[in-house]
């Protein structure tokens, strides 16, 4: 650094070394040897790199910490509507089984009937043929009158 000069080429190309990466044409910054603290001297700022570097890491603290809170925020929102489909939708199927449980009865009834009706149609040509062996069907007949 004895050799720096404004007017240089070395001024306008940042530095590749990891202790220099912050010098550019617009931030000025040049870093001290440890046991400087700062200085100013025609308009470069010259700084203890340890101020330098604890400044980047409370910079990308920040952002973390940033994208963090976005992240946690974008969490929520889509926990919450998760929540709210899945409720949404807990709710849809109880409606749907509750229909169906509906239509089971019914169909179970329908069922129910139609076996009732013949075994009583079983029952009824059961009796009706007792009737006709026992009295015979000319003498049942004669009894209704027709004409």
């Amino acid at each position: 650094m004895s050799d720096y000069s404004p007017t240089s080429s070395a001024y306008k190309t940042p530095a590749t070394s990891p202790s220099q990466t912050f010098f550019n044409t617009d931030n000025n910054l040049r870093f001290a040897p440890h046991v400087t603290g700062s200085a100013t001297t025609e308009n470069v700022v010259m700084v203890d790199t340890r101020t330098v570097q604890q400044w980047q890491l409370d910079m990308a603290l920040a952002r973390v910490e940033g994208t963090t809170n976005q992240l946690e925020a974008r969490l929520f929102k889509a926990t919450f509507e998760l929540d709210r489909e899945v409720t949404r939708l807990h709710y849809e199927m109880n409606t749907y089984l509750r229909l169906r449980k509906e239509d089971l009865k019914k169909a179970q009834r329908r069922h129910n009937q139609t076996l009732l009706l013949c075994v009583l149609f079983v029952l009824l040509g059961m009796l009706m043929s007792c009737v006709f062996q026992h009295h015979g069907a000319s003498k049942l007949l004669d009894r209704f009158d027709f004409g």
